[in-house]
């Protein structure tokens, strides 16, 4: 996991502290500077229209994706122990911002399904003024997105977390709208860190040309966006390469080929990783034995599962996916500990012991 730039901390700090303190002129006045408009009206409300197939679309895949995460539901744990009624709840957030980059619609229906499902009040969208297009806003109604905040960038965050209440930020995005959320995560809780696009692919006899599909696909988020090839097929490495130097272009990453000894080796390596995405083809078993991986798909693209498969594609990246994964209606909730009397308390004399150990005069009071 790499750190962010000295620099670009020091420069999001300060467009941070510049709309905390000087709200929605601040935030317009960085709208200007940086994306080169200001917003007319900075709040959007949603509404129908935009091109009907894309829009129905993007209800396609919101669908596919509430079909499995509505399956989600944390436990509630209730027990009797030593006279106290313990309880495990858990609740949702009130107001939840979604950043979602220009044009991104799948980024709005992969945060906004589990934000619903979750039980969040006010969701928002967070999202450049290029990117609030009618097919967006068409989406964002059908999903129950209250407004669109029309300011993208730390700035457009900042005014979310400042100056609209709200209390989780969720998203992809550049650098600096990364940085933006670590820093805000001093005020609000956030999802994790989204940096460029990883992915690894694992390919056992398939042709090279489907090895390499997905990974030419990742590769075109841009230049700090990598994937690695595995196989222990070193002609189908050699072919899949040559597909790769054929087809690339100068704004896609790079991509490394490995030749593994088998299975072992190569789910030794994505642990390592701990890539974003993982693609495996031909030998189901490794997507079961990685144990450091953000999402995977097996015997198909990983485009299909960034827009259809029903899994969201907002994921840990830089290594993060050692111990976070794929984002759920849980990045919305929060478990809350209730303990309720009623009966006698029968440890209250260890409790005692612990405060008198502990130097507390009166907790030790308090539980006498």
């Amino acid at each position: 996991m790499r750190g962010f730039p000295r620099e670009v901390l020091e420069s999001v700090w300060k467009i941070v502290d510049d709309v905390q303190s000087g709200g929605l002129k601040a935030a317009l006045e960085y709208s200007k500077r940086l994306d080169g408009v200001v917003p007319e009206p900075h709040l959007v409300t949603p509404r129908q229209g935009g091109d009907p197939e894309v829009v129905s679309a993007a209800l396609a895949a919101a669908k596919s994706l509430e079909a499995l995460y509505s399956r989600i539901s944390p436990p509630v744990a209730v027990d009797f122990y030593g006279g106290i009624l313990r309880q495990i709840l858990w609740k949702p957030v009130r107001r939840a911002a979604l950043y979602v980059p220009a044009r991104y619609i799948s980024t709005l229906v992969m945060l906004a399904v589990p934000a619903r499902l979750a039980g969040v009040e006010e969701v928002y969208v967070v999202t450049p003024p290029r990117g609030v297009s009618e097919e967006l806003l068409a989406v964002a109604k059908e999903l129950g997105v209250k407004a669109v905040l029309a300011l993208g960038g730390p700035h457009g965050l900042a005014y979310a977390v400042f100056h609209m209440g709200v209390d989780v930020v969720a998203g992809p995005g550049g650098l600096y709208v990364q940085a933006a959320k670590y820093i805000l995560s001093q005020y609000v809780g956030i999802d994790g860190i989204e940096g460029p696009t990883e992915l690894v692919v694992y390919a056992e006899g398939v042709p090279p040309e489907v090895a390499v599909r997905g990974a030419l696909a990742q590769l075109e988020h841009g230049p700090t966006s990598f994937a690695y090839l595995l196989s222990p097929d070193g002609e189908l490495l050699k072919k899949a390469e040559e597909l790769y130097i054929r087809e690339r272009t100068s704004s896609m990453g790079p991509l490394k080929v490995k030749k593994v000894g088998g299975i072992d080796e190569a789910v030794s390596f994505i642990d390592e990783i701990a890539p974003e995405h993982l693609e495996v083809w031909g030998r189901r078993e490794v997507a079961y034995r990685v144990r450091n991986v953000g999402a995977v798909s097996v015997n198909m693209p990983s485009p299909y599962l960034d827009y259809v498969a029903g899994i969201s594609h907002v994921l840990p990246t830089g290594g993060t996916a050692r111990w976070r994964g794929v984002i759920t209606p849980l990045a919305f909730m929060k478990p809350i500990g209730i303990a309720e009397a009623v009966g006698e308390l029968t440890l209250r004399e260890a409790a005692r012991k612990l405060a008198e150990y502990e130097g507390f005069k009166y907790h030790g009071e308090a539980l006498r």
